[in-house]
């Protein structure tokens, strides 16, 4: 567990004047536990309910199922595991998850508890609990020294997947045979599996916004919209670019301009204080003034255990930017069924205005 993050909570337990607060959203427990949370595999057959993290004011222990025990004390946590897997006929996780669940709050009279991702068949065992559904998360919005590292490899994949894709993209290749080559030569520089989000689309698709990579093959003259979202232990990264098959056309040009200098301006607004709605509102207006139609989604949003957390670059966040923030910003122009262009870089918010995380653009 992250010094720095135990020491947030602890200052928050105070401030509320609670013993302890049972974390139960995936988000809170993998920020706080550092357990990295498996996400390839979805829902584990044998788990009787989600992994849950009790943070009392001297320890913090983390509830999981014993066929997926974490090394607690690399995470200097401790844990209580419950039977889940069985090769025999007593497999009753669910029961014994209840069973073991109230074991972990025995004896919590004055308790915080995030309710909304928990069974509804656990809520009668709350009593006079205090609902803290929320109020985390704004605890995740300024990053520690831990966080920014990790942060920084997950975006050391989302560079080398920039550097690397000029020498992909090539005319007559399907975006799933590129999207392939990409991800293999991004698991092998981590050294293990990744979970992806990507946009990585083609041809007319870019004016949709994004979406997977499917069979479409791509022409001489278009263009890929790479967004890449790669998760590097329990942290993401995300990064977004255009990358032309073949020569790039004076469409391109155009469109990877306006987008890359709307993310030049995004980018100069970022500083303490600075209100995340104001943000998105100049910046459509930068996109405006050019010419050019709005972008129908967010200007940019928070990143962390979360690939999209607060505080967000939209209209009505009132969230002002503090030092330590690590925010995405993404303009872009599209033209629906034709074309469309997306900028992204990863920033974090200094004492005076902006370090650029993500070097690509810098290259």
């Amino acid at each position: 567990m992250d010094p720095d993050i135990r020491q947030t909570l602890t200052a928050w337990l105070e401030r509320e004047s609670l013993d302890a607060v049972l974390l139960t959203a995936p988000a809170s427990v993998d920020w706080a536990s550092g357990h990295e949370i498996s996400i390839e595999t979805g829902h584990n057959p044998f788990a009787g309910g989600p992994n849950v993290l009790l943070v009392e004011r001297d320890r913090a222990t983390l509830l999981h199922p014993d066929c997926e025990a974490p090394d607690c004390a690399a995470l200097q946590l401790t844990g209580l595991a419950y039977a889940s897997y069985t090769p025999d006929d007593s497999f009753a996780p669910s029961r014994h998850y209840r069973e073991t669940f109230k074991e972990l709050i025995a004896g919590q009279a004055n308790l915080g508890v995030e309710l909304n991702s928990l069974p509804a068949d656990l809520a009668d065992l709350f009593g006079a609990a205090q609902r803290v559904d929320g109020q985390l998360d704004p605890l995740r919005m300024v990053k520690t020294p831990r966080e920014l590292a990790a942060i920084r490899r997950s975006l050391d994949l989302c560079d080398h997947a920039q550097a690397i894709l000029p020498g992909i993209v090539r005319p007559g290749r399907s975006e799933m045979e590129m999207w392939g080559e990409l991800r293999t030569a991004l698991e092998a520089r981590a050294g293990s599996r990744l979970p992806f989000i990507c946009d990585f689309v083609s041809g007319p698709r870019t004016g949709d916004i994004g979406g997977p990579p499917n069979n479409r093959q791509i022409a001489a003259g278009e263009w890929i919209l790479a967004d890449i979202v790669p998760r590097l232990g329990n942290y993401w990264g995300d990064i977004c670019n255009v990358i032309p098959a073949g020569e790039p056309t004076a469409r391109y040009r155009e469109l990877k301009k306006i987008a890359s200098d709307a993310l030049d301006f995004a980018t100069s607004l970022i500083k303490p204080g600075a209100i995340a709605g104001e943000i998105d509102r100049q910046v459509r207006d930068f996109i405006s003034r050019a010419g050019y139609p709005p972008y129908p989604h967010h200007t940019g949003h928070g990143l962390g255990v979360c690939y999209h957390e607060a505080p967000r670059i939209v209209t009505g966040d009132n969230t002002p930017l503090a030092e330590n923030m690590v925010i995405a910003l993404e303009p872009g122009v599209y033209f629906p069924g034709e074309c469309g262009v997306r900028m992204e870089d990863i920033m974090r918010v200094t004492a005076t205005g902006a370090e650029v995380l993500t070097k690509h653009r810098q290259s």
